[in-house]
């Protein structure tokens, strides 16, 4: 029940990654990149082809982008398994720097090192499937200081596991957090760009619930408390 928890979170932490401000906004120009279909075509997507063309890509670049963020899992969970005995301390230490993000998020606090993006810049459209994982690839390793805050988060409870695998599955639960929207819009395609409008409304609410999210989350770690989780709905 509780690793239940812990990857529910990280599901949860993946969507909201997704209506970071580095993400949602952009969403309409990934896809044109990531297909080499213009943004207007994009609006109509007519016939079959260009559907599957749409989705086939955007199955390439999620994939691609989960690829670097499981390895950020293995490794985090890899070397906290190499500090045992200093368990304890890693714990407190991640649940101060999960309350610094949420507070981050809230804007209490501003961390200059998570206003930037670092996003790679492409100038060439990838030309097949493998192209595209490998641009997934490159764009994961960019967005990780824009996510920062919630990427983070799972990857200190992945640090916190104790094997590589348990590690392993969260960010797995995370990537598919964020690969959801991206392959649910890919299906819908027309309702791309009215989605992203609405959405980026509410960008600011959804960063205060994530904000208060990684605030609670980190002092149930440093006290660890965070099984008391699962109690809720005994």
């Amino acid at each position: 029940m509780f690793e239940e928890i812990e990857y529910s979170a990280a599901l949860l932490a993946g969507l909201l990654s997704f209506f970071s401000p580095c993400i949602l906004p952009l969403v309409p120009s990934y896809f044109s990149f990531i297909t080499g279909i213009s943004i207007d075509e994009l609006a109509r997507a007519e016939g079959a082809g260009a559907r599957r063309k749409v989705l086939y890509s955007t199955l390439a670049f999620v994939f691609g982008f989960s690829i670097v963020f499981i390895l950020l899992g293995a490794t985090a969970a890899y070397f906290s398994g190499l500090l045992q005995g200093a368990k304890v301390y890693l714990r407190i230490a991640g649940g101060v720097l999960i309350i610094l993000l949420g507070l981050h998020l809230l804007g209490v606090l501003r961390i200059r090192a998570l206003d930037i993006e670092k996003r790679a810049h492409i100038d060439r459209k990838p030309v097949h499937l493998l192209g595209t994982v490998l641009i997934g690839m490159a764009f994961g390793a960019g967005w990780s200081p824009c996510i920062g805050p919630m990427l983070g988060s799972i990857l200190i409870l992945a640090g916190n596991q104790d094997t590589v695998l348990q590690g392993v599955g969260l960010l797995s639960l995370y990537s598919a957090g964020l690969a959801l929207p991206f392959i649910a819009l890919s299906i819908g395609i027309h309702f791309l760009f009215s989605f992203v409008r609405r959405a980026a409304k509410a960008i600011r609410y959804i960063n205060i619930a994530a904000g208060i999210l990684l605030i609670l989350t980190g002092i149930l770690l440093i006290t660890d408390k965070f099984r008391l989780l699962t109690y809720i709905g005994y």
